[in-house]
């Protein structure tokens, strides 16, 4: 008859099981501690793809909200620009109506036009100067087409675009010259500030509805990057109660399977100690 003292299949056996026990006890602590199940590839591969595509997605929604804001800056500087030419032409258009009144005589007519005069030159100013981020908006000059044309990329494809044309507000476009000091040069004067309110009216109109466009796009985008961020959610985030159980037993394994294997090779040096 014989026996083994050393029973090395079953101490392989043991170490093995401690060793995958302590492999699994790593990955719960790394998710209980970064609040992610997906921190490695091998964890959840096809989940970890899905994963990190969404995340680039809302990454990329984003950016193409801020985008959207900046437009909507951009854009209420040259409204607010242009609200200062559309009162300096009704000013123009009111002292051109008092210069038709026979009361007054040529020198009144002369004051006025230079009343007039510094108005115009007042709008020309402001549709010269102003800019955005170094960007002129009222000369015809602005947009990546050189042309007055601004366009907002909302989003990551290359059709989510949003445009807009804001047109050249320089007096000499808008307006041209005024003398109030002739009754014909008057009369012109009415059919030219007819003009430059209708253009000023309909510059800020696309204004407002370029705005009120992107405020509906950054509503859109909002919820889709919140809806997106919920799906990430579900797949990476963990359940802190069921992990945390995870973790207890698998410490718990830990400490039997190496109380296990530390009774194993006491048993065995005792009988050695009898046998000797």
């Amino acid at each position: 008859m014989s026996f083994s003292i050393n029973n090395n299949t079953n101490f392989m056996q043991t170490n093995n099981y401690n060793n995958l026990n302590k492999v699994d006890q790593d990955r719960t602590l790394d998710a209980l501690s970064s609040g992610s199940k997906l921190n490695k590839s091998s964890t959840d591969a096809a989940s970890l793809a899905i994963s990190d595509e969404l995340l680039a997605l809302i990454s990329a929604t984003g950016q193409g909200i801020q985008n959207a804001n900046d437009s909507i800056g951009l854009m209420q500087v040259a409204d607010g620009a242009l609200s200062g030419i559309e009162d300096n032409i009704q000013q123009i258009e009111q002292l051109t109506i008092k210069a038709s009144n026979d009361t007054l005589d040529a020198a009144d007519r002369k004051n006025i036009q230079k009343e007039i005069d510094g108005l115009l030159k007042s709008s020309d100013d402001i549709a010269k100067r102003t800019s955005y981020n170094g960007i002129k908006l009222l000369d015809g000059s602005g947009g990546s087409s050189a042309n007055g044309t601004f366009s907002t990329q909302t989003g990551s494809n290359a059709g989510e675009i949003s445009s807009i044309t804001i047109g050249d507000a320089q007096t000499a476009t808008l307006v041209g010259s005024i003398d109030i000091t002739t009754a014909d040069g008057r009369a012109s004067a009415f059919d030219s500030l007819s003009g430059a309110s209708q253009s000023l009216s309909s510059m800020r109109s696309e204004l407002g509805a370029g705005q009120n466009q992107l405020m509906s796009s950054i509503r859109n985008s909002s919820v889709s990057q919140i809806n997106t961020a919920s799906v990430v959610s579900q797949l990476a985030d963990i359940d802190f109660a069921q992990e945390s159980a995870n973790f207890s037993s698998e410490s718990f394994m830990t400490q039997a399977g190496t109380f296990a294997q530390s009774q194993s090779n006491t048993l065995a040096s005792r009988v050695s100690s009898l046998l000797a």
